[in-house]
């Protein structure tokens, strides 16, 4: 049995969104190679390799995506031409950047099975994601699988390193993880894979560099999968004397801000008040007529918050919520 991933079991789900979160290195994207391979050398079905940006598929990267499998199947000629790709001089499958991929949408591709979309997850903040990146997504997917028009289901499988659970796809479809369990299921049709392979875990302690990071965060994420920059510190409910202070919309979501003065702490909240008029848009999409674009120009209320995160004293609902707000206040630094 191979201590490297398999997603063999999370095919037998049958669901059309597959999110695989797994170990660094524990082999996702070789395997959904060798799913699409296998699979277009049997019935011909081709594969989509997404990735963001069409900077990350320049010097030559798409052009060596087959370099590390081809030696597994010795009877076929492997080639990258332009954004296809070839086995045996027939295309099997498409390069295609998630950012350009409206430029696709008169293009059928009535062969495709697939969609394998890498990296996922990014590790710079929401700054670094397509704007409204997760309908630019579902439009990739409606182009390619035209619902209600072809015979053939297109399963997406999402692939990335546990980075963290805050991501747009996570909170657009609500999504968070059982980590004490390998699947979750958070709706029909999508599946949520997290890879622990004990045996590829205890493999990886054994290396030079296992050893060298084994204890510290680092390894946490390279070696246990454990998300690399989620943790539990200022997460906490607000308590029964907090008071709503003011309201901020970030990417359509609202979040309270409560403030306890008897303890001195601030805590955020999906919880609001509707009835406060105090509210603060963070974008320019979010900025309606009854809002303050932060972005305009902080007041003291925003400042005095802001000031309260840096001591330490502003506690959060939960993960998401705390990862958003770190990206919220970063962005009003900038």
């Amino acid at each position: 049995m191979s201590i490297y991933y398999n997603g063999n079991i999370a095919l037998t789900h049958n669901c059309l969104f597959n999110f695989v979160v797994g170990n660094r290195g524990a082999g996702k994207t070789y395997w959904s190679k060798e799913w699409a391979i296998k699979d277009f050398i049997k019935t011909g079905a081709q594969f989509i390799y997404v990735r963001r940006y069409k900077e990350e598929f320049s010097k030559g990267k798409k052009d060596k995506f087959f370099d590390d499998i081809a030696d597994k199947f010795p009877d076929y000629e492997f080639s990258v031409k332009g954004y296809t790709a070839y086995i045996n001089k027939e295309p099997c499958g498409q390069f295609m950047s998630l950012s350009t991929a409206k430029i696709e949408k008169s293009v059928p591709f009535p062969l495709v099975n697939k969609i394998i979309f890498d990296e996922f997850i990014l590790d710079k903040g929401f700054y670094y994601y397509l704007s409204d990146e997760v309908v630019n997504f579902l439009e990739l997917y409606e182009t390619v699988a035209r619902p209600g028009t072809r015979e053939i289901d297109v399963r997406v499988f999402f692939l990335s390193n546990a980075i963290t659970i805050t991501n747009p796809y996570f909170l657009y479809w609500k999504i968070t993880p059982n980590l004490n369990s390998k699947f979750t299921k958070p709706r029909t049709d999508m599946l949520v894979e997290m890879v622990q392979n004990p045996e590829f875990i205890e493999m990886k302690k054994t290396t030079r560099f296992g050893q060298l990071v084994n204890g510290t965060k680092y390894g946490d994420y390279a070696i246990e999968n454990k998300f690399l920059r989620d943790n539990n510190t200022f997460i906490g409910k607000k308590t029964g004397k907090a008071r709503h202070y003011f309201t901020m919309i970030y990417n359509g979501v609202s979040y309270g801000i409560w403030e306890d003065y008897s303890v001195g702490k601030y805590f955020v909240s999906k919880d609001i008040d509707p009835s406060c008029r105090l509210i603060f848009s963070v974008t320019l999409e979010d900025h309606t007529p009854n809002t303050m674009l932060l972005k305009s120009g902080m007041g003291r209320i925003l400042k005095t918050f802001i000031e309260h995160y840096k001591l330490g004293n502003v506690y959060y609902e939960n993960i998401n919520i705390k990862n958003v707000i770190y990206e919220i206040v970063r962005l009003s630094l900038m």
